[in-house]
């Protein structure tokens, strides 16, 4: 759960968040009306379906089901709350993207959005009305008058429940719970605008195939449901099955169905954009404050937040748009304080400033010589290799490598130090480790070893059972728990399922290391921009003291960039499959950050370069720092 006793959940954040809900119920009736506009459709008599339409808006039923439907749309902006992030969530295997939507918290999400759109359908059909408005209706048959289930009303009830499977499912799998930064601030009248239609044509053209799946499903399995019904309530049958092939062909029925899915997709998703864009717009953070009680409302505070991400994403967005846009509040960061004329306003945000860009440098250069001295390794694994690859059989003269002794495991109350797998490694360098680290261990328990070297490992291991050391006959080991059987961990991992699942996606290591590179970008351009109105606007020359240490980190952060996306990629690629987009893995806005990060570090760059001109080679640095401000100079990079 937030913390609500943050000053900014309290008097910001929850204030944003009620008006964006308070925005969602008030559109509602616009969608409303325009949804019962196209259900009671009558192109052949245009005055009558005039008449029906403003009939159903204004009536006692339209009105209580509109509010209805507003009530479940304010429920569900307010869901919205729960797990929203800043940070995107990086993915290294299948089994982690699976897990990511089954976590009993997720899934209680999931399951209470689908009671949430089953009811939401159940409402459409009240409006709707007719053979749609209830589950019960009178048919007529030779014995008379009977109660029949409507099976329509059934019908447009499970698929509601069943579009808010895909939309609870689609929420974390699709990272729509992750705020985006926009790089333009608009107003949010003019972001609304845009979004209404591209909404509304995303939302229908993914209802209509989503529909098409709901109607095979129905036509398999749509007995069970109605059948359960008949026999507790005491309904008999329709008189048309929907789940029929006659019945599937409908056209009132798919209309109405397609309409109730694009009218649940439009409206959650614009309650969902409107939470976005009133908790991503600018923040204006006091720089300094004359009461001590208020000093966590300071813009160096919250820049160094770490409770709550979503105060520091605001206030680094806050930090790059003064220090770029805004003339009077970048004189009072670089003004002195009273008493005693210290920078204070200005050493706190460069510090803050520093310490971010720095600490992905820092993360940067770890993956370099992992990856540097992952490549090393199996190198030198596989020229040692090459010379064992051939050895001697007293029967045949050669045998090889494949064929070596069997790999014999220790007895299970033997303690074991487990191989830590690295993403930076081949698969015949894992294999050479597990060789170092447990012992001989040949090529029959290699990663894509085949059934028959299995099936001859086994067959010698048979062989073997019997054979005791007199140590181990007078002392037996103490047989460890199921769960500690660490032999039964590696065979587990063996199945083919499990390495699908557990097999790396290809870039999301280096996709981990950008998750927050909006950050390091907002970073970036409040340094530059900083140090570029400080010759005319710092009348103090209190940017003068740090220009060494933002020019070194700087250049640090270009040098460790430029690094990184010339290392190869840290998943070997066999076949020509691996080499195809993975619809598995979702896609991460860091992906295009990576790209953002490695221009806005030029760009800050050359526009502190081309301000300050050739003073800046009297700025203190290490001699390859030195070589790369001269090349921005000479306008070479």
């Amino acid at each position: 759960m937030r913390q609500i006793n943050h000053w900014y959940m309290r008097d910001v954040f929850c204030w944003r968040t009620g008006a964006s809900v308070a925005w969602s119920v008030l559109l509602q009736p616009v969608a409303v009306s325009l949804y019962l506009l196209l259900i009671t459709a009558n192109l052949l008599h245009p005055y009558q379906w005039i008449t029906d339409w403003l009939g159903v808006i204004f009536s006692l039923k339209g009105i209580g089901y509109s509010c209805l439907l507003g009530l479940v749309i304010c429920i569900q902006a307010c869901s919205n709350v729960v797990f929203y992030q800043v940070k995107p969530v990086v993915h290294l295997n299948r089994l982690s993207i699976i897990w990511n939507v089954i976590c009993p918290s997720r899934f209680l999400y999931i399951v209470f959005h689908v009671v949430l759109a089953g009811f939401f359908a159940s409402c459409c059909t009240g409006l709707i009305g007719g053979q749609y408005g209830t589950l019960v209706t009178i048919c007529e048959e030779e014995e008379g008058f009977k109660e029949c289930l409507a099976e329509e009303h059934l019908f447009l009830v499970l698929y509601g429940m069943y579009m808010g499977v895909l939309y609870g499912v689609n929420y974390f799998l699709q990272g729509s719970n992750c705020f985006e930064f926009p790089a333009i601030q608009q107003l949010k009248f003019f972001q609304v605008k845009g979004y209404l239609s591209w909404s509304l044509y995303n939302s229908a053209l993914g209802t209509l195939k989503t529909t098409a799946y709901f109607y095979l499903i129905y036509f398999i399995f749509g007995t069970i449901p109605k059948t359960w019904l008949q026999n507790n309530l005491d309904l008999h049958p329709p008189q048309l099955a929907v789940n029929s092939l006659r019945g599937l062909f409908n056209l009132h029925l798919f209309w109405s169905t397609w309409l109730t899915g694009t009218l649940l997709y439009h409206v959650w998703g614009l309650s969902l954009f409107l939470f976005k864009i009133f908790n991503t717009e600018v923040y204006r953070f006091a720089i300094e404050t004359s009461f001590t009680e208020a000093s966590d409302t300071c813009l160096y505070k919250a820049l160094g937040e770490k409770q709550q991400p979503l105060v520091q994403y605001l206030a680094f967005q806050d930090v790059a748009a003064l220090a770029e846009y805004s003339d009077g509040r970048r004189k009072e960061v670089y003004s002195l304080s009273q008493p005693g004329g210290h920078p204070n306003n200005w050493n706190r945000i460069c510090t803050e400033c520093l310490a971010m860009i720095e600490s992905l440098t820092s993360r940067l250069m770890t993956h370099e010589e992992m990856v540097t001295n992952g490549m090393a390794q199996n190198k030198r694994a596989s020229s040692e290799g090459d010379k064992s690859d051939v050895q001697l059989d007293p029967k045949r003269g050669y045998m090889a490598a494949g064929e070596s002794e069997p790999y014999i495991p220790a007895p299970v109350g033997t303690p074991y130090s487990p191989y830590t797998s690295s993403v930076f490694e081949t698969p015949t360098a894992r294999q050479r480790h597990l060789d170092s680290t447990l012992g001989q261990q040949p090529a029959e328990l290699s990663w894509a070893a085949s059934p028959s070297v299995h099936h001859r490992s086994h067959a010698r291991l048979r062989e073997e059972k019997g054979k005791q050391t007199p140590y181990q006959s007078r002392y037996p080991s103490r047989p460890a728990p199921f769960w500690a059987n660490w032999h039964l961990e590696y065979r587990i991992k063996q199945w083919r399922v499990m390495e699908y699942l557990l097999k790396p996606l290809p870039e999301a290591v280096n996709r981990s290391l950008f998750t927050d590179a909006q950050l390091h970008i907002w970073a970036l351009e409040a340094l530059s921009s900083f140090v570029a109105a400080s010759y005319h606007e710092d009348i103090f020359g209190v940017v003068q003291g740090s220009l060494s240490d933002i020019m070194t980190t700087m250049l640090a952060l270009q040098i460790a960039v430029d690094k990184h996306f010339k290392l190869p990629t840290s998943v070997s690629k066999k076949n020509l499959s691996d080499f195809r987009p993975l619809k598995a893995a979702p896609v991460h806005p860091d992906d295009g950050l990576r790209l953002d990060l490695k221009s806005t570090v030029k760009t800050s760059l050359h526009r502190v370069v081309a301000t300050f001109g050739p003073n800046l080679r009297n700025v203190s640095a290490a001699p390859e720092y030195k070589r790369r401000l001269l090349d921005f100079m000479e306008y070479k990079q």
